[in-house]
């Protein structure tokens, strides 16, 4: 990733307004971009900019993975619909449930990106345990090349 691409993404992730970031996100080229974005996005500024992610054309399949996980889908895989138990929380809810169906979908391009969880391996066990329906994916995530952009 060059120095033009990681200063986008910076000036995408300290828009003055969602609106901004959304728009300029479309500027984006690849989904080693999207990854980095999304890996540096600051959570408590809303889903706006993250549902623009996987809206967009090059999202791949573990950026998605990534939104699903950095928006705390962990919880959704462990707790199910209890996770949503809080009236205050139907964006976090519209959006955990949207990625997850999309990605169990297939509707994410397959990419170069690794993503692997950060869940432990007593969440993982607990996982398989209780909810062996889960597919595998959300457990073991998937090898590519690694991407550790900090900005």
């Amino acid at each position: 990733m060059d120095k033009h691409q990681i200063q986008e993404i910076s000036d995408i992730l300290y828009s003055e307004s969602n609106a901004k970031a959304v728009a300029s996100l479309k500027q984006l080229q690849t989904e080693d971009e999207l990854f980095v974005l999304l890996d540096n996005f600051n959570w408590n500024n809303g889903f706006e900019v993250p549902k623009a992610v996987l809206n967009h054309s090059k999202c791949s399949f573990s950026v998605a993975l990534l939104a699903f996980y950095r928006a705390d889908g962990i919880r959704y895989l462990l707790e199910g619909e209890a996770a949503f138990a809080n009236p205050l929380s139907k964006e976090w809810e519209s959006f955990v449930k949207d990625v997850y169906t999309k990605i169990l979908r297939g509707q994410f391009s397959s990419g170069t990106i690794s993503f692997q969880p950060e869940i432990t391996k007593i969440q993982k066990f607990k996982l398989k345990k209780l909810k062996p329906e889960i597919d595998e994916v959300f457990l073991d995530g998937i090898s590519g090349k690694d991407l550790n952009v900090v900005i």
